[in-house]
């Protein structure tokens, strides 16, 4: 019988490790963001496209390091930001400013088919469709070029 317990654990551990990962999008909110690219290879990884957001501009009283944020959607659409803190709170997205822009670890990449990564940033103009569960998880579901 013991034999059989790891296994298990290892089973329903995965088990909940791409449930969570899912329940992102099944539980949460979904916003497109304006986003402009650039370099676009890693040689172990593939093509990423790098990105930038220049619609998360944080208030000036906000300082330079680690931020906590939420996203509400703008008057054309887009998300933009709609509460930003130097502390956590419940539903926030951590993330950081850097220079003009607020990002997030997981929205700083997005990795595209082979072949692909020269045209997405020859583009310029792209929108990004991320999912924000309710406690704050983000991921980035679709990126495309920017029709305006």
């Amino acid at each position: 019988m013991i034999k059989w317990l790891f296994p298990i654990f290892q089973t329903v551990f995965i088990i909940l490790l791409v449930t969570g990962y899912h329940a992102i999008s099944w539980s949460g909110d979904q916003y497109l963001l304006r986003a402009e690219p650039y370099d676009p290879f890693d040689p172990f990884y593939g093509e990423y496209v790098m990105l930038q957001y220049p619609d998360l501009e944080p208030p000036s009283d906000i300082k330079e390091g680690p931020v906590y944020f939420t996203l509400t959607e703008g008057s054309d659409g887009f998300a933009v930001l709609n509460e930003v803190k130097e502390e956590p709170f419940f539903g926030s997205i951590s993330g950081s400013l850097f220079g003009e822009y607020v990002t997030a670890p997981q929205l700083e990449q997005y990795y595209v088919e082979q072949g692909s990564g020269p045209e997405l940033e020859e583009a310029v103009d792209l929108q990004v469709t991320v999912d924000v569960a309710p406690w704050g998880a983000i991921r980035p579901v679709n990126l495309e070029v920017r029709e305006e």
